[in-house]
């Protein structure tokens, strides 16, 4: 296997890593937030998308890309798959996300 070849595929099962976490993810009791499970959705189709496309196509990622794949890991894991931790918000920010969700009735 040629590098290139390699590093698609680590990228792939990265990827398929990330999506899975996502999907395994079980709030236990706390609230449901909209925008941050829409974040988790296009999470969940960008990731399982990428390890489609790396593990069946014929496609080839940088180092770079691989690199960034694994930082997004490193978070996902680290946060248990809650991707509401993942973003680094400031108190204000939760604050205005939460009044605006109190506002649509979610």
């Amino acid at each position: 296997m040629t590098i290139p070849a390699v590093l698609t595929l680590i990228n792939g099962l990265i990827c398929a890593a990330i999506c899975l976490r996502l999907l395994t993810y079980r709030r236990n009791g706390s609230r449901h937030k909209l925008a941050v499970s829409a974040f988790a959705a296009v999470l969940v189709f960008a990731s399982g998308g990428e390890a489609m496309l790396c593990l069946l196509a014929d496609t080839s990622v940088s180092l770079t890309q691989v690199l960034i794949t694994a930082c997004m890991a490193v978070s996902v894991f680290s946060h248990h798959g809650n991707v509401s931790r993942c973003l680094p918000l400031s108190h204000d920010k939760r604050k205005a996300i939460r009044m605006l969700s109190n506002r649509m009735g979610i």
